[in-house]
């Protein structure tokens, strides 16, 4: 325990805790001490602690109480009322809260017994700045509400936010008060509902804000329980006169509405307001029009407003959290367990909060320039991930059980391999042993007279089977019994065991069974996540009564830092394609009668970016001079294996060059690898921990990789220099990405720290990887010209994933017809400036996936209806014999 007195007092008030590293008297004093006696707390007020943490560098419940134990007696000596404490750990178990982060901004009362006149104020640690700049703002609320604390004026946030509310209960008065809101140019809005699922949500309630501090909100098909006193406090019913009400205002208001997380509100309005069943896609259509005629998105105004490597958090009670305070319900995963008073505010509040993000972040998007991208991008892209999320991916139920059966096969084979390896046993035989002196020790330790506790008899003590998926198991077995080395380690530096890991393991190993159990372990651990991350979502995907089974995921606009889509409930960007398992996975997809799911992907489209953004001509060439591009890196990576071989190779000479794919297969394939890796940043150091390669031969092909692409190194270092100046990378659409650190340090200087170069390495990933936006730009443009043609109910979007677009297209021949033409001209795109050439164009082509995804029939581009028949015959004649094998 150390302290540090910055001002010589007898007694101190505050007490200002911080972990030994940081415990710094010029840091403390710069980021705490200074500020604080700015407002007005002097620094004879304050002493500094340390908070202990153990020698593994982590704080378990019972230390930090064993320490707080003599830290409190000491500071109480002191005469300490306030506790600033900077460790989320340590703030958790001063006042037995469950998180921490909900409580910034507040006072809370000591629960430690005896100490409870104390009251505590969590802060940060300054050290997190250096990462993240925008934590200051929460470190000056923090010590704002300590020093408002200290001198009397403390206030809770969130109070008093509500000027004026209205709460109407009665159809009369809901008419009255939407009829009133017609004078407000703009309104925020947010429902509470009933669950996540749009068929599952429908509307508890609803709200509208005209300000930060006014509006209302309604039940809506929430029923009181009249006299409950306890949960649930009320029942779901189908409220239609009020939902008459409502739709019938939405459909008039001719202002802006601005939500959080637009696509969960408008869904589950669409779904509960227009659509009379889960596949009225006209409903779908009318809703959907009405509601994203005028409209913004809080959460991705402050994505484009806070986009940063640092990361960011999105969810509306986190940015809106100096302003509304903690206003969370733990029971809203269950609305009808909320007193309906109690849901109505919370609604209301959602509402207020709602107006005050959009106040604080729309000038920081207009500011960095991302009000176009918002405009033209962003709000476009929401309509066409809200049809999807609606509309949902078609599925064959019976071939979900049949994968799944499949799939528990496998997962038993792999396994069988694993328990098969022949240090297992011997493995088991020691861990038995060591459980059985446990028990032993165990029970001894508890006995009242130990001397009377005897092992229990080994014949009869239960034996230990090994388990594959325990990490410390795992570890056990990979490093200290079969001795393979540790080439990667976990977040607490222990010898990794992930997937990733054993793949890379396999080229350390050098005995046979130790190969096929790492083998086993990495295909093991595939159909393990495949069967239970995706399994469960797909056999409770939607029966609409159609005859199929509908998968309806969720896709999220700014959950990446280059902008591309992620996807939740099930991860559809994760769903298997070219693994062992991407047949079996897509076998499980297939439309319903009467229509085709078919998908576009994008020609190689992070390669094409490549070569069109850096201009480098060694990439630009496999595209204008035919090379191909493994072979190319081949012939620069391997010149010397391809010499040995009396393979000589000219390697301006695209025949040449290609010739590798005949004469030395084995090296086209082996440059995959190291290519993948380097263009991401990697070094010869992935190269001997990824592939076991030794590092003489791993340095040879990192620099021939960077001689060949020389162009692009310097292309990406300038961005990346430049970055270092400006505080941010614009990438693809003037998508801003934020580098904190690189603002920091000199770029590629001798003490730049290894966090800046990570940093470095995902904003020069961002530089490629953001025009996947391109798949959002020709999806939006593509669905508006099917929205305003005779088609908008013949072809329906289900799907963005990765660089492709699904879609569910009726089974006529005019309407396929159409959709690849315009399908595909939407996706050859390529008016951004970076991204012209003469002669290197962005393509697809159109899939026809039949009877399954996992069996596509691929057009021509602008095929005539006659080749597109002709295509398809030829297919399904190709098919039949398959079948009857």
């Amino acid at each position: 325990m150390r302290h540090l007195i910055f001002e010589q007092a007898e007694r101190y008030e505050v007490a200002v805790l911080t972990k030994a590293a940081a415990f710094n008297e010029m840091a403390m004093r710069t980021h705490y001490i200074e500020p604080l006696q700015k407002l007005g707390v002097a620094p004879n007020r304050m002493i500094g602690f340390t908070l202990e943490y153990n020698e593994a560098g982590k704080v378990p419940v019972a230390f930090i109480k064993d320490y707080l134990d003599k830290l409190l007696v000491a500071l109480n000596s002191l005469g300490v009322k306030y506790l600033f404490c900077t460790d989320a750990a340590y703030f958790k178990t001063l006042t037995k809260m469950s998180k921490a982060e909900p409580h910034y901004g507040y006072v809370l009362p000591c629960k430690i017994q005896g100490f409870e006149h104390m009251q505590v104020v969590l802060g940060l640690n300054y050290q997190q700045m250096v990462y993240n700049p925008e934590l200051y703002q929460k470190l000056d609320m923090s010590l704002q509400t300590l020093a408002d604390a200290v001198q009397g004026s403390y206030q809770p946030l969130g109070h008093n936010i509500i000027h004026s509310a209205q709460y109407p209960s009665t159809y009369d008065d809901i008419a009255a008060a939407l009829d009133s809101l017609h004078q407000y140019p703009e309104l925020s809005a947010d429902i509470e509902a009933f669950g996540l699922a749009f068929n599952e949500a429908g509307i508890a309630s609803i709200g509208f804000a005209w300000d930060q501090h006014n509006g209302i909100s309604f039940l809506v098909d929430y029923k009181p329980i009249a006299g409950a006193t306890s949960a649930p406090f009320g029942e779901r019913w189908d409220n239609q006169p009020v939902k008459q009400l409502l739709l019938k205002f939405l459909t008039s208001y001719k202002g802006k509405l601005t939500w959080h997380n637009a696509s969960y509100d408008l869904r589950s309005i669409i779904y509960a307001l227009w659509m009379k069943d889960p596949l009225d896609q006209k409903g779908l259509l009318l809703g959907l029009d009405i509601l994203t005629r005028s409209f913004d998105d809080t959460k991705v105004i402050a994505y484009l407003a806070t986009n940063s490597t640092a990361g960011n958090v999105l969810g509306l009670k986190a940015l809106a959290h100096e302003f509304a305070g903690n206003w969370a319900v733990e029971e809203i995963n269950n609305v009808l367990a909320i007193e309906p008073p109690k849901l109505l505010q919370y609604n209301l509040v959602d509402c207020l909060s709602t107006n005050y993000v959009k106040a604080k972040y729309y000038p920081v998007m207009v500011a960095d320039r991302q009000e176009e991208l918002y405009h033209t991008l962003m709000l476009p892209s929401l309509k066409v991930i809200i049809q999807m999320e609606l509309s949902g991916m078609p599925m064959e139920r019976s071939r979900v059980q049949e994968a799944k059966a499949e799939l528990e096969r496998l997962e038993a084979s792999y396994l069988k391999v694993i328990m098969g390896h022949p240090l297992i046993a011997p493995l088991e035989a020691k861990m038995t042993h060591e459980a059985w002196e446990k028990d032993f020790e165990d029970r001894r330790g508890k006995a009242k007279n130990p001397d009377k506790i005897f092992p229990k008899d080994r014949t009869f003590f239960p034996k230990s089977v090994f388990n594959p998926n325990s990490g410390p198991q795992l570890q056990r077995l990979l490093y200290q019994e079969m001795g393979l080395p540790v080439i990667d380690l976990t977040d607490t530096k222990q010898p990794a065991t992930g997937g990733d890991t054993l793949e890379k393991l396999v080229n350390h190993a050098s005995k046979p069974e130790d190969k096929a159990f790492l083998q086993a372990m990495v295909e093991y651990i595939g159909v393990t996540k495949i069967l239970s991350a995706f399994i469960p979502a797909f056999e409770r995907a939607l029966d609409k009564g159609d005859g199929k089974i509908w998968l309806h995921g969720g896709f999220n606009l700014g959950g990446t830092v280059s902008g591309r889509l992620s996807s939740s409930k099930p991860n559809m960007q994760q769903i298997p394609s070219g693994s062992t398992f991407g047949k079996l996975i897509k076998g499980c997809f297939s439309a319903p009668k009467g229509w085709i799911f078919a998908g576009a992907d994008f020609n190689s489209l992070e390669d094409y970016i490549s070569a069109l953004t850096t201009k480098d001509p060694n990439k630009l060439n496999v595209y204008i001079k035919g090379f191909d591009g493994h072979c190319l890196r081949a012939a620069y990576y391997f010149q010397e294996d391809l010499l040995a071989r009396g393979i000589r190779i000219a390697l301006d000479d695209p025949a040449s060059v290609n010739s590798i794919k005949k004469l030395a297969p084995d090296l086209r394939q082996d440059s995959k690898a190291p290519t993948f890796l380097l263009t991401y940043g990697g070094t010869y150091h992935g190269m001997m921990s990824n592939l076991g390669w030794p590092e003489d031969k791993a340095k040879v092909i990192e620099a021939n990789y960077h001689d060949l692409y020389k162009v692009s190194d310097e292309y990406v270092a300038k961005r990346l220099e430049q970055a270092a100046k400006d505080g941010y990378v614009e990438v693809a659409f003037g998508l801003r990405v934020r580098t904190p650190l690189l603002k920091q340090v000199i770029w590629k200087g001798s003490k730049m720290p290894y966090e800046a170069a990570a940093e470095g390495r995902t904003a020069g990933n961002a530089l490629g990887q953001s025009y996947g936006l391109l798949n959002n730009r020709a999806a939006v443009e593509f669905m508006q010209k099917v929205w305003d043609s005779p088609y908008r109910y013949d072809i329906l979007p289900v799907a963005l994933i990765h660089d492709a677009i699904y879609l569910l297209i009726r089974d006529r021949i005019d309407v396929v017809t159409w959709a690849n033409r315009e399908l595909i001209k939407s996706m050859q795109w390529q008016e951004l400036p970076e991204i012209q050439h003469d002669t290197v164009k962005l393509g697809a082509a159109l899939d026809l996936f039949y009877p399954d995804w996992a069996h596509p029939i691929t057009l021509p581009n602008d095929a005539t209806p006659e080749q597109i028949r002709e295509v398809c015959e030829k297919a399904l004649g190709e098919l039949e014999p398959k079948k009857a094998a």
